[in-house]
């Protein structure tokens, strides 16, 4: 048996809904990392999620039984994505790193922060 993966969600609750679906039809389902981000949600992004897994010979009846549940198959959000980040991540970033420069330069203004 060699399963491959049809779905990755960055928890594993979404993955066992999912799971159960599939398992109703009859298709055998392995969580790939699940006890890993289970433990630590933070390394969710780190370790690619939870890999939802099937047998090889089902992932065809699996990929449509997604699909029908209105679930992101990998590659479907990259087909318009030239990957690094999207244009709002670009300017959240940008924020961000504007708001942490002001408060540490206020901070060591202040005399707060000695270097």
């Amino acid at each position: 048996m060699t399963f491959i993966t049809v779905a990755i969600f960055h928890l594993p609750q979404d993955a066992y809904i999912i799971k159960a679906r599939l398992e109703s039809e009859g298709i055998p389902v392995f969580l790939k990392d699940e006890y890993s981000v289970q433990t630590e949600n933070f390394l969710s992004n780190a370790i690619g999620g939870v890999k939802l897994q099937v047998d090889e010979n089902d992932a065809l009846a699996a990929t449509e039984i997604l699909k029908a549940q209105g679930v992101e198959l990998p590659g479907d959000s990259d087909k318009n994505h030239k990957g690094g980040l999207k244009k709002d991540q670009k300017v959240i970033a940008i924020v961000g790193l504007v708001l942490i420069s002001i408060l540490f330069l206020i901070l060591y203004l202040n005399g707060s922060l000695d270097f």
